[in-house]
């Protein structure tokens, strides 16, 4: 097969094969591009070096070469070649994008990003799909990092080009960005250009500014957006399209001081400039303004076999399991700890053979752990993760404990303000069963948690809290700003339907008012504002449509009441699925194992009722079961899939693959004994964070930030 002449050639020129310098090795190129369709990469990599020695100017192949170097990952020969190739072509945006790959993929994530600026700047109107593959890798890499708003934009370009057939990753990143519980909902969308004012002067040099940035020419969208501001220094318009060259850079200060700005615009309404203060902590992923300061300290002892009796006999420790210990280090080099305790806000009950009251359910004020002596170091105590209101206390249980104790403060890695308005309950094995265990933590949630956000130190409000600062007329502003990034947090209002309230209310606060749209106002409705509406206006095409927007962005209060709406309305034949879905919300969006498995039997019952499949229902109760220690409901389920599916390939292997992620079936199929009761991923363990007990051999949940889980050492 020859080339095509009248092809676009491979450069990255834009120009026809006929009309480009390339023409003169054409013939080395039909060469070359038969090795690469015929799977013979090596071999078209020595040939490309060949023609590259007596074609030095045959960009194609350097164009070629890279694309090959990067799917090998031989990323310092793709840099070499880059910088060839920019020599060479100068402004080449596929010069421009080897140049980023080899930067991103050295870690080099800020480089990387302006490199691709330049290839977008550089590219047509139809842009490369070499360009379009590295955006996608660089928002997945700035999805990492915690720069989100840079990280959509880059996906969605890759998403929504037409044409471009490998948009799956950019989709995979947005998916993974929309529906993390932990990611703010106001960081969830692109913010978007604020209108200019009509009939003003400088009219045609922002609407020039607006078309380049539209068109990716985000440098010299950003020089116009910069001349404008030199005489509109507070234009929320020129600011808004300065924020836009930002996020299109990863500049996540640049970034957060526009937001600021926005927020201190008077012409915008209260609630514009309450997000715009707000996403200004959200877009810096090392934000101070979302950060609660923790000490650490550190102390020599003499005998660390007595300190740790010590700490165990005392009712204010309690002992970390053993098999955490392990993990309990930051390096592979490091001895872990000897022992590891809680420190508790108030007495262990004196009883563990059942749950305690919720009141008398200790939470934990710190960590300690005891470490020996060792070939460099003498025995010691850590403490970590102290709020500076604990500090006295802490100090003082330990000097009682451990006598002369000279303990070293300083201080320690932030805790993420999502953590520190959570309970962390303390791990103690209570014998309880797994149901009774979610049903107290579920509880204690809705007893605790508000209380916990309005007594939590936030930083701009000078490391006061919102009970501290409640009756401060000065400070209405910020409290409104913290208060509405808490509640679109959906880790934390997922826990409580009536947390929000009852927060408002402490902090005196006027809460938003509760939304009642048509269904033609739907669409309109913003992603932070869905957790407000109710459907009592709204058709059945509109419940759905909302429901799968709810889903889409893990705004789960409202996907609950959607999903229950649905439930009970009369919907028409072809509809009828939209009703399985509105069961499976449920199953998944439950805040307790015992409440989904009541919600899958209802799902179970519709879909036998109107003769829908049941595979995925009977797979998903397989998580359940496990995760509710129920043996025999769990066999049962077994036999159901097997006795339905048996002869169905796909719904086996997806069984097959669950046991094995569980431990219960080795990769042959042969049961393995001692399996491990896994936490499944997925329905009501995702969605409550799950309860850990000793023999999951991992890490209890909430231990790096989410909340506290309740332990109990296993399942009746």
């Amino acid at each position: 097969m020859s080339v095509d002449k009248y092809a676009v050639c491979p450069c990255g020129s834009g120009k026809k094969i006929k009309f480009c310098k390339c023409k003169e090795s054409i013939d080395e190129m039909d060469r070359v591009v038969n090795m690469v369709n015929g799977g013979q990469i090596v071999p078209a990599l020595d040939r490309l070096s060949e023609v590259l020695q007596t074609h030095p100017d045959a960009a194609w192949a350097l164009a070629i070469r890279g694309r090959l170097l990067l799917d090998l990952r031989e990323y310092e020969t793709l840099n070499e070649n880059a910088d060839r190739f920019i020599r060479l072509q100068p402004s080449n945006p596929l010069a421009l994008t080897q140049r980023a790959a080899a930067n991103l993929f050295r870690g080099q994530v800020e480089p990387a990003t302006e490199s691709m600026l330049n290839a977008l700047t550089e590219s047509g109107r139809d842009v490369d799909a070499f360009v379009l593959d590295v955006s996608s890798a660089l928002a997945y890499m700035l999805a990492q990092r915690g720069v989100f708003l840079t990280s959509r934009v880059y996906a969605a370009l890759a998403m929504m080009t037409t044409g471009y057939q490998g948009g799956q990753a950019a989709i995979s990143v947005l998916q993974q960005l929309n529906t993390s519980p932990t990611i703010n909902q106001l960081i969830k969308a692109t913010p978007t250009l604020i209108p200019r004012p009509d009939d003003v002067e400088w009219a045609e040099r922002y609407d020039e500014a607006t078309s380049l940035l539209e068109n990716q020419k985000i440098d010299l969208a950003e020089s116009k957006f910069q001349s404008l501001q030199r005489t509109l220094p507070n234009e929320p318009a020129v600011l808004s399209g300065l924020l836009m060259c930002a996020i299109w850079r990863g500049d996540t200060d640049a970034q957060s001081t526009l937001f600021k700005k926005l927020s201190t615009c008077e012409s915008l309404d209260q609630e514009q400039r309450v997000q715009s203060r707000a996403l200004s902590a959200l877009v810096d992923p090392r934000s101070p303004d979302l950060s609660i300061a923790v000490k650490q300290m550190e102390g020599p002892i003499n005998n660390a076999e007595e300190v740790e009796l010590s700490l165990m006999a005392n009712s204010r420790f309690t002992a970390l399991p053993p098999n955490m210990l392990g993990s309990l280090r930051m390096t592979d080099d490091e001895v872990p700890p000897r022992a590891g305790f809680q420190i508790l806000d108030r007495d262990k009950p004196d009883s563990l053979d059942q749950l305690p009251p919720i009141d008398d359910v200790p939470e934990a004020i710190a960590l300690v752990f005891v470490y020996g002596k060792q070939t460099d170091r003498d025995a010691r105590i850590e403490v970590h993760d102290v709020r500076p209101r604990h500090l006295q206390e802490v100090k003082d249980r330990l000097a009682e404990l451990v006598p002369g104790i000279e303990l070293q403060e300083s201080d320690s890695d932030p805790l993420p303000l999502l953590a520190a308005c959570q309970p962390q309950v303390a791990i103690i094995p209570f014998k309880a069963k797994q149901s009774e265990a979610e049903t107290l933590q579920a509880d204690l949630m809705v007893a605790r948690l508000a209380d916990r956000i309005v007594n939590t130190e936030i930083p701009f409000l000078g490391g006061k809290t919102l009970t501290e600062t409640a009756n401060d007329e000065t400070l209405v502003f910020e409290r409104t700003v913290a208060v509405r990034l808490i509640e679109q947090y959906d880790e934390i209002v997922s826990k409580s339907d009536t947390l929000m309230s009852e927060v408002y209310r402490l902090a005196n606060l006027t809460a938003p008012a509760e939304l009642h749209p048509t269904s033609d106002e739907a669409e309109l409705i913003a992603n932070e504002d869905l957790n407000r509406v109710h459907g009592d206006k709204l058709d059945a095409e509109t419940l759905i449509y909302l429901l799968q927007r709810c889903q889409q962005v893990a705004a789960t209060p409202a996907a609950r009441r959607f999903a229950t709406q649905l439930i009970a309305m009369e919907l028409t034949e072809d509809q009828q699925p939209a009703k399985m879905l509105a069961h499976m919300t449920l199953v998944n969006t439950a805040k307790q194992t015992d409440k989904a498995l009541e919600a899958l039997v209802e799902a179970k019952t519709f879909a036998e009722a109107n003769q829908l499949p049941t595979a995925q229902l009977l797979l998903t109760e397989v998580s359940l079961r496990l995760a509710a220690g129920d043996p025999q409901g769990f066999q049962r389920t077994i036999e159901s899939i097997t006795s339905n599916y048996g002869n169905d390939p796909e719904v086996m292997a997806r069984l097959q693959q669950m046991l094995m992620s569980y431990g219960l079936i080795g990769p042959d199929g042969a049961p393995r004994g001692g399996s491990r009761q896994a936490e499944p991923s997925g329905g009501a363990g995702a969605a409550t964070g799950g309860l850990w007990t000793p023999d999951q051999g991992q890490q209890p949940p909430g231990e790096s930030g989410g909340g506290g889980k309740l332990w109990v050492p296993g399942m009746d």
